[in-house]
């Protein structure tokens, strides 16, 4: 069985990734900035809740990409994703209720004049299993003093670097990692994901199950 480690990839622009800037303007070294940050390691493996979700959606969200094409996924926070409406679709279809989705009317494409409301979600995988073996792949530790937190993530160039546990595909097509929040698909998904019409924007990496 095939899995593969979902990240962002070059796409229009040779530009790659989205940025969460604070609401009303607001330089992120502002004293109340408020920067939305959300990663399981540090937040728990769960639905962003009430104030997070306020947050999100009143955050300015900066896409580095120009709309040249349809583009159906912008960049990937942890287990959240920016993506299109019919990628959305796409996701829920082939897994119902495993995502929560949040509607950004603030987002702008790298250097647009006027924001494009409507086009873009927030998706964050919800389905979480204990994919990652955190001893054999390639793994990065930040202690945060302020939260005085670790947060982990998965930091891999080549498939050895990415250990997963197979059997976490059963039943599954995209899910994330409980602990690195790193989103992974089974080969239906990346099939279905790759007949989109448009720029993907995503990446689909294997790794070396056991």
């Amino acid at each position: 069985m095939t899995i593969y480690r979902v990240d962002v990839s070059l796409v229009a622009a040779h530009r790659i990734g989205a940025h969460i800037w604070p609401p009303d303007g607001k330089d992120p070294g502002d004293e109340d900035a408020e920067m939305f940050f959300f990663a399981p390691s540090l937040n728990g493996a769960r639905a962003l809740n009430v104030t997070e979700v306020s947050l999100l959606q009143r955050s300015r969200i900066e896409l580095m990409q120009k709309p040249a094409r349809p583009l159906h996924s912008a960049g990937i926070h942890r287990n959240l994703m920016i993506v299109s409406t019919e990628f959305a679709a796409l996701a829920e279809a082939m897994a119902p209720g495993r995502h929560q989705f949040v509607p950004l009317s603030d987002v702008w494409f790298y250097k647009a004049k006027e924001p494009s409301p409507g086009r873009y979600l927030a998706a964050l995988v919800m389905d979480y299993a204990s994919t990652v073996d955190l001893e054999k792949s390639n793994i990065v530790r930040q202690f945060l003093p302020h939260l005085q937190k670790t947060a982990v993530r998965l930091s891999a160039i080549y498939p050895v670097q990415r250990v997963v546990r197979t059997d976490t595909a059963l039943g599954r097509s995209l899910w994330a990692d409980e602990v690195t929040g790193a989103i992974f698909c089974t080969e239906d998904f990346h099939k279905q994901a790759k007949a989109l019409g448009g720029t993907l924007g995503l990446a689909f990496g294997e790794c070396t199950g056991k």
